[in-house]
């Protein structure tokens, strides 16, 4: 039997490519969850975005400022810990949010279009299952850290 991770890693990186169609809006194939968390939820601070995509927080700090001298987001410090940066989607983002969820919503849909009902759901779920299971590990081996 192949490696999960095998699968797994050809998805994403297959995802990668297609996601390259968001260079006309000035992103890149990485950045597309970034936009779709701050603007899902603006005001996130950067560690809650770190944990809430399951990236360590030095690769978040990376993307926040091409983001950021991009025009796709602001930070600033939270009023209750100067220490905290809040991250806060700009007008940019906030147009370019539905193509990031339209761009998504297509692969997904392109990429699942072979399965029944039946199998998507099923599939969804497992992978849904999968996701918890990883992200428990990770917590449970870095003290809730994030990864990083």
């Amino acid at each position: 039997m192949d490696s999960l991770m095998r699968y797994i890693s050809r998805i994403h990186r297959s995802g990668n490519v297609y996601r390259e169609r968001l260079v006309n809006i000035g992103l890149s194939g990485f950045q597309h969850v970034y936009i779709l968390e701050v603007c899902h939820h603006p005001g996130i601070s950067q560690e809650q975005l770190a944990r809430h995509i399951c990236v360590n927080k030095s690769s978040v700090t990376r993307q926040l400022s091409a983001l950021e001298q991009a025009g796709f987001i602001t930070r600033s410090p939270s009023p209750d810990d100067k220490r905290v940066l809040q991250v806060f989607p700009t007008q940019k983002a906030e147009s370019a949010y539905p193509q990031v969820r339209a761009l998504m919503a297509e692969w997904n849909r392109r990429l699942l279009e072979d399965f029944t009902e039946e199998e998507r759901n099923s599939l969804m779920s497992m992978l849904e299952r999968a996701m918890g299971k990883a992200i428990q590990i990770i917590e449970e081996e870095d003290g809730g850290k994030g990864g990083s």
